[in-house]
């Protein structure tokens, strides 16, 4: 069913397209916690650090995935908007191609890599290294069916379809739990077990998106005279696609950097930072949310000429997305220690985990607010500043604590370079918003 974005209550219908997202980060989020839950409980925190490491290689891998997806969508959502359907077909046949090829590169990339990166460039403690090279190879191998998966995805999404990802992800988290269980506790895989069962997992999905796609859609259920490759509607979603990429894979590699240095201080930060991060993604859950309806919405808004329905929309979603943020921060901030419990983990890992948590709670709003706003810019077309944007956001992180780690704040650096980082992306992506440069970046 094709949901048209251009029209109803602004609020409302934003609020309909993103609580179905919202759903799908759930689901996403709770099958990578079990993961991280049941390796910390039944193989060991040092195997959960192992994986840990790995995070922001396998992240830096996602963004290409997710900005290609981003791009595909932000390209759709314009041309539904302004109800261009020979332009939407020959997208959506000519990204399938395109992902399919781009994601068997990148498998290949990650058996050539794995062993400079994991075990030579991160510096990873010894106890930790085979077990980190065999979950980056194995989970590499799934990279085809991310891409799958999030292309279908923004296809979806640039129909106004966004109850889809529930669909697939509740495959994969069901699939990846009970296979989790089997693999990890029943046959004593560890490690290369909880990889495989996310790589199955993502198959389960990819195969899911692409069934729900034609069964709701069925004339994308092209014949073989329809699978045709246009290269100058690749160069239109690259275009977009390429400053996201371009900006979330170098934020990623920051973060490889920034593992770097929490490694330099040992495995009870290794263990809390990875703890951390798991539980962090739930209070990203609304913002994330929020930042992908308001997207889809402003691409559907601006192929039709609408903005000042972008900018209620904007209004309405800021005070959803800031309500949404002070409720998950409060139960942060009350259950903080027992939320990071969860990974088995103790002493100074917890202690850590925690203060790195909290500092990210106080801070949430700001997060929130630049998320959603960037969403808008991107919808619009207007990549560029959110992408500089993240940037100098991640080199005010990386300064701030490679030179905190020097003094007496020591492993504190990594969390608290995070306020000047977030309030800096902020100012800049709000101060975009309201130059109204954003309205002159349609795709045609």
């Amino acid at each position: 069913m094709e949901r048209n974005l251009t029209k109803g209550v602004e609020w409302k219908t934003i609020l309909l397209f993103a609580i179905p997202i919202m759903g799908a980060n759930l689901l996403q989020i709770g099958y990578n916690l079990a993961d991280s839950i049941i390796v910390g409980n039944f193989v060991g925190s040092t195997s959960l650090g192992a994986v840990g490491v790995t995070s922001p290689t396998i992240w830096f891998l996602l963004n290409i995935v997710t900005g290609i997806g981003t791009g595909t969508s932000i390209t759709l959502s314009q041309y539904f908007g302004a109800k261009r359907e020979k332009d939407i077909e020959s997208t959506i046949s000519t990204m399938l191609i395109f992902s399919i090829l781009i994601s068997l590169a990148i498998t290949v990339l990650c058996f050539i890599l794995a062993r400079p990166i994991i075990w030579n460039f991160l510096g990873t403690p010894a106890e930790m290294y085979e077990e980190s090279y065999s979950y980056f190879v194995i989970y590499g191998c799934g990279i085809i069916f991310q891409m799958i998966y999030n292309v279908v995805y923004g296809i979806l999404r640039a129909h106004g379809n966004s109850k889809g990802s529930l669909i697939f992800l509740l495959v994969a988290a069901i699939i990846n739990v009970v296979l989790d269980l089997m693999f990890v506790v029943v046959f004593k895989w560890g490690v290369k077990g909880a990889a495989l069962a996310t790589i199955i997992s993502q198959a389960g999905s990819a195969a899911a998106s692409i069934i729900y796609m034609w069964s709701l859609f069925p004339h994308l259920k092209f014949k073989r005279s329809q699978w045709i490759f246009e290269k100058d509607k690749l160069m239109i979603v690259l275009k977009l696609a390429f400053p996201i990429i371009l900006q979330s894979s170098i934020v990623a590699f920051g973060f490889i950097i920034l593992q770097r240095l929490i490694n330099s201080f040992g495995p009870a930060s290794i263990e809390g930072f990875t703890a951390m991060v798991k539980a962090e993604q739930l209070m990203f859950i609304p913002s994330n949310g929020f930042n992908v309806a308001m997207s889809n919405f402003t691409g559907h808004n601006i192929g039709a000429r609408q903005f000042d329905r972008i900018k209620k929309g904007y209004n309405s979603t800021l005070i959803m997305g800031i309500i949404a943020c002070l409720a998950m921060v409060i139960l942060t901030l009350f259950f903080d220690d027992k939320i990071l419990g969860m990974f088995n983990i103790s002493d100074d890992a917890l202690i850590r985990g925690v203060e790195h948590l909290n500092i990210v709670a106080y801070f949430m709003i700001l997060n929130t607010v630049n998320n959603i706003t960037v969403g808008l810019l991107q919808g619009s077309g207007d990549v560029k500043v959110p992408a500089i944007a993240g940037l100098i956001n991640l080199s005010i992180r990386l300064i701030a604590s490679y030179t905190m780690a020097k003094t007496s704040i020591d492993f504190r650096s990594i969390y608290y370079s995070l306020p000047p980082a977030w309030i800096t992306a902020f100012l800049i992506t709000t101060i975009r918003y309201r130059s109204g440069k954003w309205k002159t970046k349609a795709i045609y």
